[in-house]
């Protein structure tokens, strides 16, 4: 229940967020597109950047390049005394000798791998100077495109071979604006989340109208057993203006303390007595369901007393089986049903009034049993009543 209020909560949040901040939006919507749409008319490559360089480069040195080339194929094969004709000279000579020391045929052999080796770097240098193209045309549009992406670059503050990552990350950016601003979808996602809280509140809402029936009837059963005939007990669902974490409705204890009264807010209307003993009726009723570590009762049976308060005691004993249960009491009744007996009492000490507790034994319980009963001056048969109200009730 709890977590669909808080994604309508938030749906709900996000939809306002977004109409109040509208306006600003749009001047940022403007301005992202604005940027996207100039940098989109460039047509960015990745990694253009590197390789418009390097290939201006190639183009604004051709000539030396062509030169350079041509020369070093000149010096290995084509000049007089080139490479190529003194290694074809000296592996002549040595072929002629190798027959008379056959220790030359390795050396031989090496010659013959410089010999395939060199050739190979003579056709690979023809290749590339005849391959270098000198075109003014072409190297005048690549300064011209340099020129561009630099002037781009400045004006946005980045490296130019930044300006893919620049685009791509405006691209992100009105993206996720034009989401978090689109007041129709998140309108329809408010709506999504209204529509399962309100399936979600309203199974809720059933549920509590059969548990408040029910309850009311049971506690208002209980009531009667605890000195309170003709009062009654009642839970009121009162509906609620905007969804809440706990649902639909707001929940209220009424009571009519006496027969022929009508029902008001316990809050209002119950003495600290009838608190108590509603609360103890309530406990009772539900604590085949319920679970609390602690229950506390003060002044349970004010205005009390008999076998009423015989059934309090027992039906706190009865809780007392399942929670921890601490009692105020004034009635031997009450006091005897319970597993422990404290004692309260109040003593002068250098001149300040302090208040103890303490646990009494076996002994003590029945004396301070009979005082319950008898007041100050305890007798055999008080004493002796105490004793047999204990071994009854524990």
């Amino acid at each position: 229940m709890e977590e669909a209020w808080q994604a309508l909560h938030k749906a709900r949040r996000a939809r306002e967020e977004a109409e109040k901040k509208s306006r600003e939006f749009e001047v940022e919507r403007e301005r992202l597109s604005w940027q996207i749409n100039e940098l989109s008319e460039l047509q960015l490559q990745p990694d253009e950047w590197t390789a418009l360089n390097q290939a201006h480069s190639r183009f604004a040195n051709a000539a030396e390049l062509a030169q350079s080339a041509q020369l070093a194929v000149d010096a290995l094969s084509e000049m007089d005394g080139n490479c190529l004709s003194v290694l074809a000279q000296v592996q002549s000579r040595l072929s002629k000798l190798s027959h008379l020391d056959p220790r030359l045929t390795d050396s031989l052999s090496l010659l013959d791998s410089v010999d395939a080796e060199l050739r190979e770097v003579v056709y690979g240098l023809r290749d590339y100077a005849s391959s270098i193209d000198e075109d003014p045309a072409q190297l005048a549009d690549m300064e011209r495109r340099i020129d561009t992406l630099m002037s781009a670059a400045r004006k946005y503050r980045v490296q130019p071979q930044d300006l893919p990552e620049k685009l791509a990350d405006w691209q992100r950016q009105l993206a996720e604006l034009e989401a978090s601003t689109d007041i129709e979808a998140l309108a329809v996602a408010e709506s999504s989340c209204l529509a399962r809280y309100r399936t979600m509140a309203e199974a809720l809402s059933g549920k509590r109208r059969q548990a408040a029936a029910e309850l009311s009837e049971r506690i208002s059963g209980e009531m009667q057993n605890l000195a309170m005939g003709g009062a009654r007990f009642a839970i009121e669902l009162a509906p609620l203006g905007d969804p809440t974490a706990y649902g639909l409705e707001s929940v209220e204890y009424l009571v009519a303390a006496n027969a022929g009264t009508s029902l008001r807010s316990l809050a209002k209307v119950a003495s600290g007595g009838e608190l108590s003993r509603i609360s103890l009726a309530m406990q009772v009723v539900i604590s085949q369901v319920a679970s609390v570590p602690t229950l506390i009762f003060d002044e349970v049976d004010v205005g009390i007393g008999g076998r009423v308060a015989e059934v309090i005691g027992k039906l706190l004993r009865q809780l007392g089986e399942r929670y921890q249960v601490l009692c105020i009491t004034h009635l031997p009744q009450v006091a005897s049903c319970a597993a422990t007996h404290w004692q309260v009492s109040k003593a002068e000490r250098q001149g300040k009034v302090l208040s103890q507790i303490r646990p009494l034994d076996a002994e003590e319980r029945i004396m301070e049993i009979a005082r319950m009963l008898g007041g100050v001056d305890i007798t055999d048969t008080t004493r002796q009543h105490a004793a047999e109200m204990l071994a009854l009730n524990t």
